[in-house]
């Protein structure tokens, strides 16, 4: 007869070495976020100010870019309120809402059209 003991520790030796059989198959965190190489002007300074205002990127970055912009953007056109709101006019007309996604994909959002501002000048 075998003792508990044994019995337990070869059991706990199965369980370690056996493979997950429950993993979640997710998409990976790069294809959540919007495609923005053609986000308007606009769109892109409303959601850099949704940014600022939600503390996901610093006001200082985006001031000298959106200072820098050669065209400025029209506070009161559709693309630029929608931005404020969270919305980003992403490329092939889609639609990314910032405020129904996780934090961390806002600020890797947010970093994105970032970075595409960079290009306006």
């Amino acid at each position: 007869m075998a003792k508990p003991a044994v019995v337990a520790t070869f059991l706990a030796i199965i369980a370690l070495s056996a493979p997950a059989s429950a993993q979640i198959d997710a998409p990976p965190i790069p294809d959540l976020l919007p495609k923005v190489a053609s986000i308007s002007i606009a769109n892109a300074a409303g959601v850099l100010n949704y940014c600022v205002k939600n503390n996901l990127v610093s006001f200082t970055a985006v001031d000298q870019v959106v200072t820098g912009l050669s065209a400025k953007p029209d506070p009161k056109s559709t693309d630029y309120v929608d931005g404020q709101g969270g919305q980003v006019h992403a490329d092939g007309g889609t639609t990314f809402a910032m405020t129904k996604a996780p934090a961390i994909l806002q600020s890797q959002a947010c970093d994105r059209v970032l970075q595409q501002a960079k290009t306006f000048k």
